[in-house]
């Protein structure tokens, strides 16, 4: 029977509201002392961007001595470290773990910067077409940089270096990085775009970053998690807002573009490269094909960031919804076949009507803002704001309806042509807001991502809809670098079972065993079924058996008889027991074991068996032991063991003695073949029959009756089995690298 240490603790979240960093001490000494009278720890959540405001998003999590940091973006209405988050309110080097929503770079482009140029030491995770996406976006973003020492974070070598400690990882994934477990899931809204769960001893949160619950013409929508969170981080971009529907959307868009074009004018598209842009491009290029008298009217994107990306997106085309998937079968959707890409903006025909797809969104530089100026002048054009109009850009300041405008070099233009916001976010509305926690139903919701008034105006309404249908709702809305603490009762109490409960433990012992915690019904951790157990308990109280891996190594003794390494053995071990051939304990006999020969044991762990020479094959020993850190760690010191008394394999010492020889009377030629003999020696100690070739330079080896060609001077190894050839060329290398004499410095 188990032994109950303790019954298991009721999770019980107790509200503690948000304070300023700058607390009173004695105020955070009472709320300290406050949440450990219930034996409740406080998760604490600052925002260092993205705190009613909408840009840099870095959000910081802590809880039980852990530290993550949810995504690492700039702000689009400035520039250079002003663009930055607040990483002087954290401690870069005591998180754990970043991880990254999405590409945009609101969301990634401060990554250089954190692994480049701070402390930052924890790991870093990414999906699979964020970080192919994040590689040629920020080269492009630290390209378009250079020349402003003010602007310029970072540049392209620094993009290169971050790729190396980028980490991927999956949708649906779970990683347990030092204690705090990971699970990505599909937010819609762009390519590779994640939600994050994060759980640090029983308590889980839920990063949305930017995310979507309506699919659109490539993406599907954001998951509903199978387990409920405890606490929700949420974007507001939106606020209480409602998207129109998206037909509606659709139908106001390309009418307006049609309206504009056939009287002659042209059409601005200000976009983000990626994400709306290729909704956009999929949407007009159908449209076109639909009609013919629009064929004559030419679209441009310009961007070429947005056509190198396009690669990206045919190769993760398993990762967009159905109807991508299935017209991909027949021709590739985004091998658009109305629209032209420019390579830059002078290559631009600016002569008639034309729809033009330009960089940046917000207008505030690069090519739209260049044609924006050129257009605005003229009440037949017309620019159509498709994405959210940041607060400080030039994008949301036209959409006030100014009736004029400054340009980049100061002058003052009238502002004539029509603009208009249709817009195609792939952010969420208030319904879509409002339904997901609705489902999630977590009782604290933190609210990021969004301006302070929006962010308010959510704030009630998500209070208001969460009481009239009865559910516990907390919603904070931190400013940046403000943080919410919300007090949660750790899960650290188990049940122990099996020969572990046979003795009770005293205070202060350390119990080791497997951690079993079954989901309940209701997709969350059951603290009263959480066990502790021995390894080999497992079949007695869960359904999962112990797996137990037999490894296996062989080392050539040439004429070393088994007596001389018995007596190595028992000079180095107590415990060596055994005569004739020893079966391994617990492990199903293997061919090796029948072929004969005498064994020893070692302890309990490692099997040694001499294998007499044979045709093809020399006198060797096996050694056999289960994996496992205590046999690892005794089949290692078997084997130094071993290796110090064979010796050198049979040729080394000859080969070694007229290299030597031949380097002393500068005989190069010779010294060459004896290399290649050495090579030789050394290689069919550890593979098998090695044939030298001395006319050609080259050494055969066959292993399980595949041939290797070893060509000593590049150290090339041809072969048909990648495995094998791999193998050879790691080892020839190390050869070489030992016989090569080392260079050496000032």
């Amino acid at each position: 029977a188990g032994l109950h240490l303790q019954e298991a603790p009721i999770r019980s979240d107790a509200l503690i509201p948000f304070t300023s960093q700058i607390t009173m001490s004695k105020r955070k000494a009472i709320e300290d002392l406050a949440a450990a009278a219930d034996g409740s720890s406080c998760v604490e959540i600052t925002p260092l961007g993205a705190g009613q405001e909408v840009g840099r998003s870095c959000i910081i999590l802590k809880y039980e001595g852990k530290t993550v940091m949810l995504d690492c973006g700039i702000h689009p209405a400035y520039s250079g470290i002003n663009s930055l988050p607040y990483f002087d309110g954290c401690d870069v080097t005591t998180v754990d773990v970043a991880l990254i929503t999405h590409f945009h770079l609101d969301h990634c482009a401060a990554v250089p910067w954190l692994l480049r140029k701070t402390k930052f030491k924890g790991r870093i995770f990414m999906t699979h077409p964020t970080k192919a996406i994040y590689n040629s976006l920020l080269r492009d973003f630290a390209k378009s940089s250079k020349g402003s020492a003010d602007e310029q974070l970072y540049d392209e070598s620094d993009v290169e270096a971050s790729l190396d400690r980028i980490e991927v990882i999956d949708f649906m994934q779970t990683l347990d990085v030092n204690g705090i477990k990971i699970t990505p899931y599909r937010a819609g809204h762009v390519l590779g775009a994640a939600m994050f769960m994060v759980e640090v001893a029983g308590m889980r949160c839920l990063y949305t970053g930017d995310y979507s619950r309506i699919p659109d013409r490539h993406l599907p929508c954001a998951d509903i998690p199978p387990v409920r969170p405890d606490i929700v981080i949420i974007e507001s971009t939106y606020g209480v807002s409602r998207h129109l529907p998206t037909e509606e959307r659709e139908r106001q868009f390309l009418s307006r573009i049609t309206s504009t074009v056939k009287r002659g004018g042209r059409v601005l598209l200000p976009v983000v490269a990626l994400g709306r842009s290729q909704e956009l491009l999929l949407m007009m290029d159908e449209y076109w094909e639909q009609h013919p008298e629009l064929q004559g009217v030419p679209m441009y994107q310009a961007s070429g960031m947005m056509r190198k990306a396009l690669t990206v997106y045919q190769t993760y085309v398993e990762m967009m919804n159905e109807d991508i998937r299935r017209v991909f079968h027949e021709r590739n959707p985004f091998n658009f076949r109305h629209v032209t890409h420019l390579k830059n903006s002078q290559n631009f025909d600016d002569i008639g009507s034309c729809v033009l797809m330009a960089t940046p969104s917000g207008l505030q530089s690069g090519v739209s803002r260049d044609v924006f100026e050129a257009w605005c002048e003229d009440e037949r054009n017309a620019v159509i704001i498709c994405d959210f109009a940041v607060q400080g850009t030039l994008a949301r300041e036209i959409l006030g309806g100014p009736t004029h405008v400054l340009t980049k070099t100061g002058m003052k233009k009238p502002l004539k042509c029509s603009v208009d916001h249709i817009s195609f976010s792939a952010h969420a509305d208030f319904d879509q807001t409002s339904g997901f926690l609705d489902t999630v139903q977590p009782p604290h919701v933190v609210l990021v991502h969004g301006e302070a008034t929006e962010m308010g105006r959510l704030k009630g309404a998500l209070e208001r809809g969460a009481a009239a249908l009865s559910i516990t709702r907390n919603v904070f809305t931190p400013k940046v670098n403000q943080t919410v603490q919300i007090a949660h009762k750790p899960l650290r109490l188990v049940r122990v079972v099996g020969r572990l409960a046979e003795k009770p433990p005293h205070e202060g012992q350390q119990v080791q065993g497997v951690l079993v915690a079954p989901l309940s019904t209701k997709g969350q951790a059951s603290t009263a079924q959480t066990t502790l157990m021995h390894p080999d308990d497992l079949p007695a109280f869960t359904k999962m058996y112990r797996g137990r891996v037999t490894q296996r190594q062989a080392i050539s003794v040439g004429e070393k008889p088994f007596s001389d390494l018995r007596l190595a053995l028992e000079v180095m071990f107590e415990g060596v027991e055994g005569a004739g051939t020893v079966p391994v304990s617990g492990v199903r006999a293997s061919e090796d074991q029948t072929e004969g020969g005498p064994s020893v044991r070692v302890g309990d762990h490692v099997t040694v068996s001499y294998r007499t020479a044979s045709l093809g094959t020399d006198a060797h020993v096996v050694v056999e032991w289960e994996g496992g850190k205590v046999g690892d760690m005794v089949a290692d010191a078997v084997v130094a063991v071993l290796l110090q008394a064979v010796g050198e394999p049979a040729g080394v010492v000859m080969a070694e003695e007229a290299r030597q020889a031949a380097l002393l009377r500068n005989d190069s030629a010779a010294a060459t073949t004896a290399e290649l003999q050495l090579i030789a020696a050394l290689l069919q100690a550890q593979f098998g029959p090695a044939v030298v070739d001395e006319a050609a330079g080259t050494v055969e080896v066959t292993v399980d009756n595949q041939t290797a060609i070893v060509d000593y001077h590049p150290g090339k190894v041809i072969c048909s089995e990648e495995g094998l050839r791999v193998r050879l060329e790691k080892a020839v290398s190390r050869l070489l690298e030992a016989l090569r004499p080392c260079p050496l410095g000032e």
